[in-house]
């Protein structure tokens, strides 16, 4: 297979693939319209590596619309540039063709149009937190409990994987993680239960092993509320939200982020309160406030 060559410090640890799109992503900029409209996705694209090291014929295979599509072709164009390794068959130098995936998602909504969590410093990761289990009887002061159900996203290939939900506090402008799917889970629907700071909080991410990649990459999709006529872009009309109090239980419905961008929040709290209130036996699930993200 054709080489493509290290560019920057790092380089010799990662993959041919992940190289090649590492240097296509590093120049992507979201268009600000479709941020605006929430777009995600992938787009493919096809090239040659000929047999002199030169990537020829970059072309789009399967794309999004069109302003998105124009943007990772750009990009794609600057790889004629690169001075490759061919690839070679017994010993001789051949022309070698790659389709590439890359994946447009909140990692590049660096664009100045979007909402408060798109420009706002919620981007870097923060470690997951710890469950609550069922032999506590009371939350920290200040906190509430939060608890519900999550149908993920699964492949074959990423079953044993974790999968997560940021959340951003807009009270006190902090992000959280919160784990939907243990490591070594397979099942679809999985419970979670969680104390949380109080404050009024907006879902931010849903982040998944990317089974193109075999789960060896995390794929980020923000969860945007479908796209509205509205005027102005503000929390209210691009974010799922819901309110925690101190000293409270609260259910905040089944997540259900099975459907790439079709996010729904349902209330199935009597079949989740008869399934749980034996694990938890301190919790009064039936007097827990209704939290379900609107």
């Amino acid at each position: 297979m054709p080489l493509f060559p290290g560019l920057e410090p790092g380089d010799s640890t990662r993959s041919n693939s992940e190289r090649i799109v590492k240097f296509i992503n590093d120049s992507l900029r979201f268009p600000p319209q479709a941020l605006r409209d929430g777009v995600q996705g992938r787009v493919f694209f096809s090239f040659n590596v000929n047999a002199l090291g030169r990537a020829t014929d970059v072309r789009l295979v399967q794309g999004i619309r069109a302003d998105v599509d124009a943007e990772v072709l750009h990009n794609a164009r600057r790889l004629e540039r690169i001075q490759w390794r061919p690839g070679t068959q017994n010993g001789r130098p051949v022309s070698v063709s790659f389709t590439v995936p890359i994946s447009f998602g909140i990692r590049h909504s660096t664009a100045s149009a979007g909402d408060s969590l798109d420009r706002g410093p919620y981007q870097k990761l923060v470690l997951p937190l710890a469950s609550w289990n069922g032999n506590r009887p009371h939350p920290p002061t200040g906190k509430g409990l939060v608890y519900g159900r999550f149908l993920q996203r699964l492949s074959s290939n990423t079953l044993g994987q974790g999968q997560y939900v940021r959340l951003v506090n807009m009270t006190t402008h902090k992000s959280f993680r919160i784990n939907v799917k243990p490591v070594l889970k397979t099942v679809r629907e999985n419970t979670f239960c969680y104390a949380l700071p109080a404050g009024r909080y907006a879902l931010f991410v849903y982040e998944f092993p990317d089974p193109a990649w075999s789960g060896l990459r995390i794929h980020l999709e923000s969860i945007l509320k479908p796209p509205s006529n509205a005027t102005a872009s503000t929390l209210g009309t691009t974010r799922y939200q819901f309110t925690v109090a101190a000293d409270k239980l609260h259910y905040v419905g089944t997540w259900n982020l099975a459907t790439e961008n079709q996010p729904e929040f349902l209330n199935e709290k009597t079949l989740l309160d008869g399934y749980l209130q034996p694990e938890y036996e301190y919790l009064k699930f039936a007097e827990a406030d209704l939290s379900i993200p609107k």
